[in-house]
Order: C-alpha cells, then sequence, then structure tokens
C-alpha cells in the first residue's frame, strides 16, 4: 500500500508591503509637514549650541524620515535573526521606543522658534507610526 504525506504549511503573509507603505507614508507625511510649517510660523531655521543656523528644506525632512524608517526596519530585521522572533521583536520595540524618547531631546536643546520645535517633535511622532507597523507585521505575530 502507497503511503500517502500530506505537507501543511502555513502561510507566511509577506511583511515588506505594509512596511514599505509605512516608509513612504511616513516620508510624505513629514514632507508635507516641512512643506506646510510656514503655515503655523515655523521658519524650520535650528542653530546647534557652537553651530551656525541652518535651515531644514523638505528634502532634509523626507531623507531623515525615510532613513530612519528603513534603518528601523533593517534593524528588526536583524535583532529577529539574532535573537529569534519573538525575543527579536521585544528587543526592537524596547530599543525603538527609548531610541524615539532621545530624539525628543535635540529640538529642545537647540536655538529655534517654538513653531519650529512643534515641527519638529510632531515630524519625530510621524517616524515613530512605522513602530506598531513594523511590530505588527514581526513573524512573531
Amino acid at each position: 500500500m502507497a503511503e500517502t504525506r500530506i505537507e501543511t504549511r502555513t502561510a507566511i503573509r509577506p511583511s515588506w508591503r505594509p512596511r514599505l507603505i509605512a516608509v513612504v507614508a511616513v516620508t510624505v507625511v513629514n514632507a508635507l509637514l516641512a512643506l506646510l510649517a510656514p503655515l503655523i510660523g515655523a521658519d524650520l531655521v535650528v542653530t546647534a549650541p557652537g553651530e551656525d543656523p541652518m535651515t531644514l528644506t523638505l528634502v532634509d525632512f523626507a531623507l531623515f524620515s525615510a532613513g530612519f524608517a528603513l534603518l528601523g526596519w533593517g534593524a528588526l530585521a536583524l535583532a529577529e535573526r539574532l535573537l529569534g522572533t519573538g525575543r527579536g521583536r521585544l528587543v526592537w520595540t524596547v530599543a525603538a521606543v527609548l531610541i524615539l524618547l532621545v530624539m525628543f531631546v535635540p529640538p529642545l536643546i537647540t536655538d529655534a522658534s517654538v513653531a519650529t520645535t512643534v515641527v519638529l517633535e510632531l515630524s519625530h511622532l510621524v517616524v515613530a507610526a512605522v513602530i506598531p507597523v513594523f511590530w505588527k507585521t514581526s513573524r512573531a505575530s
């Protein structure tokens, strides 16, 4: 009698699509935030201690948003590979939230208008929007 073996596989949903959409979304939203900043009186001129004044542009907002979102994606993939999916996701989430909290400090210690500081802090919150998307699309969920 012939033996029949049936293999069952659990469906692995592709995680790159929602993550890519999240990266693009935060990039676009932050670019729009920079574009609309003058409407609330933000000149986007910042002066770090001991530095010359620097004007942030729409391109700066877009590049930093995309760069840090992609860095977070890569860090999550690395953490999941090195530590396993569950533990990697946990370590990444804690690190991402801690980094977010630390990133609220620089706009507060630079010399900038209140409106510019508010825009910079909002831009950090926008980039942080990838955290729950990346967490939910982790293989551990």
